[in-house]
């Protein structure tokens, strides 16, 4: 069971980095930070963005489970 999961575990760490590399970044960097950048969109995640957002949430929320999983379930 153990070996199951772990195999599960690394194939969902290789998506969610896949799909993290995928997005698109949301400002410029530091200088958006400190007030550098101008018109910023808060809030608008349309198309592709939004539905890479909702899978990113979904493999994290499955990766913290499953690495709390293989702390539980014995070698």
């Amino acid at each position: 069971m153990f070996w199951i999961v772990l195999v599960v575990f690394v194939i969902v760490s290789a998506l969610l980095t896949v799909v993290v590399l995928m997005q698109e970044p949301k400002q410029s960097g530091l200088g958006d930070a400190l007030g550098g950048g101008g018109g910023a969109e808060f809030g608008t995640l349309g198309g592709t963005a939004g539905g890479l957002h909702r899978i990113t949430i979904y493999l994290a929320c499955i990766w913290a489970a499953l690495a709390i999983l293989l702390q539980v379930i014995p070698r």
